[in-house]
């Protein structure tokens, strides 16, 4: 069994491996979650998310304590989804528009790549450079891919230790993954960032990390 501290300290790249630390019904209630994205735009209500966790045996509380315990969901005071890898309950300025709708929010620029796998569908990702404000979009269509420009790159960095226990979290990571019209931007953004450190992921790169993240998440068990 995973401690809590090796918990804290996971990477992004542990997000299969989060889900299937979960139990059957922490699974499905997940996933519960994820379509509702995915269906609405919008992250469910406390009312649907009581109601969908009742129907799978579970408390509410003790369920979303788990999903946050091991970095998959988090909800703010209010008890509603704030995160919910691939997608944001608010803005972050990464929309993802799907065909047949609808327009979700992504946390950072890998999960906006991910989502269009994940929900088995094609997609078009607008972002900003946030180095140059250059637009950024991207498009899937039955599975190929098109970036406009076409230099563009993502940078996957973060902070390292934004908490004191060095946790990587969604505030010290998602921010600095981000889409960047060519890597000279990335390198420029990543270097006026010194508590930062990451990498240039190209556009194959960037695609192979998503899909790893998240193409099974929906999968049943």
């Amino acid at each position: 069994m995973t401690s809590d501290a090796e918990q804290r300290t996971q990477t992004p790249l542990d997000i299969p491996l989060r889900q299937a630390q979960l139990p059957a019904a922490g699974r499905e209630l997940h996933r519960t979650i994820l379509r509702a994205f995915l269906d609405n735009g919008r992250p469910p209500e406390r009312d649907e998310l009581r109601s969908a966790a009742a129907g799978l045996g579970l408390d509410i509380d003790i369920a979303l304590r788990g999903l946050a315990k091991v970095d998959l969901v988090h909800v703010d005071a209010d008890g509603r989804v704030r995160v919910a890898y691939p997608f944001s309950g608010c803005d972050t300025g990464i929309r993802v528009r799907l065909q047949g709708g609808p327009e979700v929010d992504a946390m950072c620029a890998v999960d906006a790549l991910g989502i269009p796998p994940m929900a088995g569908r094609d997609g078009v990702i607008v972002a900003t450079d946030p180095q140059s404000r250059q637009p950024i979009r991207v498009e899937s269509v039955d599975g190929r891919w098109s970036w406009q420009p076409e230099e563009a790159v993502v940078l996957y960095a973060g902070n390292d230790d934004s908490d004191g226990t060095g946790a990587i979290t969604a505030d010290s990571t998602c921010p600095m993954i981000t889409f960047h019209a060519n890597a000279g931007n990335a390198v420029a953004y990543l270097e006026s960032r010194p508590d930062a450190q990451g990498k240039v992921l190209s556009r194959d790169q960037a695609l192979e990390v998503a899909v790893k993240l998240f193409g099974d998440l929906l999968g049943s068990d």
